[in-house]
Parts: structure tokens; C-alpha cells; sequence
């Protein structure tokens, strides 16, 4: 049995006897407010391999807060780490040691997230993935690729160096391992920033399309397939759809149950090959959700997110696992944290329902005398008027700042 293997057995039995809190099968459950008011969408959350109720969560504030509980109690854990928290996750072969990516550099836990400490040896940049394999570290910041075999000294790829590392996997964790990274802006000489390397990252290989793909927003890999073989299927998210890998990253197919939004999270379930989830913010509008398939993308099924917006996603580790997410409502800004039980059941809504949208200031006053309401207004009047011309730039920047909204979205981690 390979030493990934057993890990795995291991992690299947910790799991087994550390249960998820007790939540209602198939339904979602908004978990509780963190203890400080949040505007901008939570990118980072994550739960621990071997405690499916410990949880960690970072905010565009730079504060990370932890709940032992499965989110119905949050515990300030760090503050000002860098002008937001981009990324968090657990280490897989060391018990407790947690990174969290901020705007500021990378923050390192030993102690499941109640401690942080400072990585010095990493620039003082956007931090926005990780990666782990038995005997080395992966790091994605905004210019470069860094690794480290120790957890505590980092050395860059200077190949990478024009680059902002926005995902990174992991297919083979034994030596050498096979790895991904992907990322958000080109260097302008290829079409799609996305590489993979068979030898451990001594040399890499460009993955020239994914259809019409231009941003990597997300990836993973799967459990160990059958057979035994240490190659991981790749999975990930971009701007245009999902892409799935059953080679190692040499050849790649798009997953066509899907729509073709954006996705920024997606994760398999421990130690299993075909099952996996996948999330999306729809790009600022309500198109976005979770949705998980059981036969490698053959099929899929919706898990009818609350709210359409989803921001972060991650898995307990059990045969059963409990999806815990952030969403985002762009009308109030309202950032609201689930939990979803799935056992495969149709999607039940949340039982107390869905927080409603906070009240917008009134903004419109009574009509003054003498002035027709909008419906009553002669609309060729209107667009022969003198005024004409500034309507119509008035117009145009209505459009220009909807498609910024969306922009926003689809880019959120690259704020």
C-alpha cells in the first residue's frame, strides 16, 4: 500500500469517529454571524480533515475567526493579516498546520488556527493557493510559484515569476509528485496560463485551451482511482466551465453538465475519484450554486444554493460529507455561511428561511408639480431633445457599471 494510501485509511478513521455536527439530511442551515459586520464576500473557508466541526474562515477585514463547533460559535483567531484573508487550508500529512494566503503575504498555523505566525520568507504579496504533496509545499502569490520541502523555508520558480497564482493541485502526492498551477493574468505569449509538471516542478508543460478559458479560478484532485495507481484525476474551474483531467494534466475534456459560468471552488470527496463538487458566484448575479456528480461529471445535480452567489466551498472529510459555503448578496451585501448535509436527498431550503434583503435608503421623493411621471414621458420628445446626447452617456455608464459588477465577481480574489 503506497503511503498516500494509508494516509488515506487513516484519515477515513479519524473521520469516522469525529462526526459533523448533527444537521438535517439534505437542508441547508445557515450557521452563525461571525462576531464582526462583513460588506465584501468571504473567498476563504475551510475545514479540517480530521474534525468535520472545525472550522476556519477569513474576511476581506484580514481577520480569521475558528469555530469548534461546526459555525454556531466563531472565536476571533487573528487580526490585520494583510488587508484580507484570500485563501486558507488545511495541511493533509501534518496534524494542525494551516496557511492562509492574504494581501499581505502567508500566515502559517501548527495548532489547527488558534495561533498564527508570519512566513517571512514570502514577499510580502498576495497569497491565493496551496498545494501539498508528501514532501513539498506548494504556494500561488500574485508573481510566482514557491515550494518549500520543510514548511518554514520557501524557494521560488522563476519561471513563474510574471504570473498570479490563483490555483494549484496536486495529482500524484509521492515522489516525484505531479502538480498544477494555474492562473488569473497571462504573460501574453499563450492563451491560457495553465501548467503541469510530472517530475515534481523541474520542468513544466503549458496546457495550450480549455476551450475558450482565459482565467484558472480554481482546482483539485481526486481520491486515489481504482487499481492502486498514484495518479489523481485534476479537476478545475475557469471563467468559461469546468475542465477535468484523467491523465495528470496531459489531456483535458470539458464538462459539459455544467453551465459554462464561472467556477471558484471545487473539491472531491475524501478518497474517492468520481465524486466531486464544484461552486461558482455566477459572476455577480444569481446563475451561480453548487452542484456535485457521483460518476465523474457524467451526470450532475444541483444542491439549490440559497442564495445563487456562492463565494467558498469546502468538504468534510466522510463518505457522507457536509458542504460548508459563503455566499454573497450583491443587493444588501449581505454575507451569509451554510451547511449542507448531503446525502444525496432532494435539496430542502433553509427551515427558518432566508434572511431577507436589508432595506434599501429611499432615494425617490414626490414628483414636482408640472413634471409628468416616467411612464407619461413623450420618449421622442425625449430622444430628439437637445439633452439627448447626455442621456445617452448616461446610459452608457449604467452599462459600463453593471459589466464592472460582473467583472468584480468573476475576478473577486484578484481585488
Amino acid at each position: 500500500m503506497s503511503l498516500f494510501g494509508a494516509w488515506a485509511l487513516s484519515l477515513g478513521a479519524v473521520s469516522a469517529s469525529a462526526a459533523a455536527p448533527g444537521r438535517p439530511d439534505s437542508t441547508w442551515v445557515q450557521l452563525a454571524s461571525l462576531p464582526e459586520p462583513l460588506e465584501s464576500p468571504v473567498f476563504a473557508l475551510a475545514v479540517s480533515p480530521a474534525d468535520p466541526g472545525l472550522l476556519l474562515v477569513g474576511t476581506g477585514s484580514g481577520s480569521i475567526y475558528r469555530s469548534a463547533d461546526g459555525g454556531a460559535t466563531w472565536t476571533p483567531a487573528a487580526k490585520a493579516l494583510g488587508h484580507g484573508v484570500l485563501a486558507i487550508q488545511f495541511s493533509p500529512f501534518k496534524a494542525g498546520t494551516v496557511l492562509a494566503g492574504t494581501r499581505g503575504g502567508l500566515w502559517k498555523s501548527t495548532d489547527a488556527g488558534v495561533t498564527w505566525a508570519k512566513q517571512a520568507s514570502i514577499p510580502n504579496t498576495t497569497v491565493r493557493s496551496f498545494g501539498f504533496a508528501r514532501s513539498l509545499t506548494l504556494v500561488g502569490a500574485d508573481g510566482g510559484l514557491f515550494s518549500s520541502h520543510d514548511g518554514s523555508t520557501w524557494s521560488p520558480y522563476l519561471s513563474f515569476a510574471p504570473l498570479n497564482l490563483s490555483a494549484i493541485a496536486v495529482a500524484a502526492v509521492n515522489d516525484p509528485p505531479k502538480l498544477l498551477a494555474g492562473a488569473d493574468a497571462s504573460r501574453g505569449d499563450e492563451a491560457l496560463p495553465l501548467y503541469v509538471s510530472q517530475d515534481g516542478g523541474t520542468s513544466w508543460t503549458n496546457v495550450k485551451s480549455l476551450g475558450s478559458s482565459t482565467i484558472v479560478g480554481a482546482a483539485a484532485a481526486g481520491g486515489v482511482p481504482p487499481g492502486g495507481s498514484n495518479s489523481r484525476p485534476l479537476l478545475v474551474g475557469t471563467n468559461a466551465g469546468a475542465f477535468i483531467s484523467n491523465d495528470g494534466g496531459s489531456t483535458w475534456g470539458q464538462i459539459s453538465g455544467l453551465p459554462t459560468i464561472d467556477f471558484n471552488s471545487v473539491a472531491f470527496v475524501a478518497n474517492h475519484a468520481d465524486r466531486f463538487y464544484v461552486a461558482s458566484d455566477g459572476g455577480g448575479t444569481q446563475a451561480g450554486g453548487v452542484w456535485t456528480t457521483s460518476d465523474s461529471g457524467q451526470t450532475f445535480r444541483s444542491l439549490v444554493a440559497p442564495i445563487g452567489s456562492v463565494t467558498a466551498m469546502s468538504l468534510t472529510a466522510e463518505e457522507t460529507p457536509t458542504v460548508y459555503s459563503a455566499t454573497f448578496r450583491p443587493i444588501d451585501h449581505a454575507v451569509l455561511l451554510w451547511s449542507f448535509h448531503d446525502t444525496g436527498g432532494t435539496p430542502v431550503p433553509p427551515i427558518g428561511g432566508i434572511p431577507a434583503a436589508a432595506a434599501l435608503p429611499a432615494t425617490a421623493g414626490t414628483v414636482p408639480a408640472g413634471v409628468a411621471p416616467l411612464s407619461r414621458l413623450d420618449l421622442k420628445g425625449l430622444l430628439t431633445a437637445p439633452e439627448a446626447p447626455y442621456l445617452g452617456l448616461g446610459l452608457l455608464s449604467v452599462l459600463v457599471l453593471l459589466a464592472a459588477v460582473g467583472l468584480q465577481f468573476r475576478r473577486g480574489r484578484e481585488k
